[in-house]
């Protein structure tokens, strides 16, 4: 069976996130991959343990792209047709299909990525999308649970999406990034924080543990968990001293302390050394607390003052290299009009 997979356009993990989860999965346009899975139920699952994933379609073996097939597999009063290789026929092919079934209402897309999640979930419209060279036919089975992403953002007991905090689902595509499946497997962020990346973990499986140098974060995070259900080893704790209670660790995803906020330009060059010393210490701790072929998933921040970009995930360079290989770097992330863009770098232990 043969799938297309939307994903989510401001998300800049997803490719990667996709690469390391679904197995052969290929891009066909943008924000569009395709790959395929035995059962529906197995492609579903694979879509909602994705941060990137919207939706999800399912080509319909057989169906020819006419108004007369589609207008046949049409069940609820309302349904929407995109047609991905000649979008400015999505009209045309819509009002075809309404003569065709003499009643109902069709929703008409705004480009090719069909209608969101919230409106096929609220109205109940029976999505297609059409192929009319390769004469194929999708239909829409899955959407992301957009009130639970909601509520995990902006309702937690602690939650302050101002803050500049990690989005849940970019916390999930940094989990993602770690090329393990999380039954059995031990999850560590040494900077829980709020316990964004921890939730994540948890919802996906993972045994999970996390630290904080605050005590009032870690009564958060524990807070968090537990508002949904999840219970976690949880420690006030110097993440450059993690080995004090965690050992035998799968994989470490954390967004780190990323310095004092409202900082002046002129600052940031004394910021980001105090900010690499600390997180090469870390690192170097970690050494002792992960498994062997263990992971390790960071923020790195960078700051510009208008002359020049400074980098702290260069404290990896030339320092590393007989504890880590180096997976990834250079994938970025920012919130819109923020003082720091993340950079996610990958690393796994010797």
């Amino acid at each position: 069976m043969r799938f297309i997979l939307f994903v989510g356009a401001s998300n800049t993990l997803a490719e990667s996130e996709i690469i390391a989860q679904v197995k052969g999965a290929v891009l066909v346009q943008p924000n569009i991959y395709l790959f395929e899975s035995s059962e529906a139920d197995i492609a579903q699952k694979t879509a909602s343990k994705l941060g990137c994933s919207i939706k999800l379609a399912q080509e319909l073996q057989g169906v020819l792209p006419s108004s007369q097939s589609i207008a046949d597999l049409v069940k609820s009063k309302n349904f929407s047709v995109t047609v991905l290789d000649g979008f400015k026929d999505s009209p045309l092919i819509n009002q075809e299909i309404k003569e065709v079934l003499q009643k109902g209402r069709f929703v008409l897309p705004k480009d090719q990525f069909g209608l969101t999640p919230v409106l096929l979930s609220k109205h109940k419209i029976d999505e297609f999308f059409v192929k009319q060279e390769a004469e194929e036919v999708w239909q829409t089975i899955w959407t992301h649970d957009f009130e639970h992403w909601i509520k995990k953002d902006r309702h937690m007991p602690f939650a302050n999406a101002k803050a500049g905090i990690l989005p849940p689902k970019i916390a999930r595509s940094m989990i993602n990034l770690v090329p393990l499946k999380p039954m059995g497997k031990l999850l560590i962020d040494p900077f829980c924080g709020s316990g964004r990346v921890l939730v994540e973990a948890a919802e996906l499986g993972y045994t999970i543990g996390g630290a904080d140098i605050l005590a009032e974060q870690v009564r958060q995070t524990k807070a968090n968990l537990n508002f949904l259900g999840f219970e976690a080893q949880l420690e006030v704790l110097d993440a450059t001293h993690l080995s004090n209670k965690f050992q035998q660790v799968d994989a470490i995803v954390t967004e780190p302390f990323l310095g004092k906020p409202n900082f002046r330009p002129d600052q940031i060059r004394y910021l980001v050394p105090g900010l690499q010393k600390l997180y090469l210490g870390c690192l170097k701790n970690w050494l002792v607390v992960l498994k062997p072929r263990g992971y390790v998933v960071m923020v790195f921040p960078s700051f510009d003052d208008d002359k020049h970009i400074y980098k702290t995930s260069g404290v990896i360079d030339g320092k590393l290299e007989l504890g880590y290989n180096l997976l990834k770097r250079d994938l970025l992330y920012s919130r819109p009009n923020a003082d720091v863009r993340r950079e996610i770098v990958v690393l796994q232990k010797k």
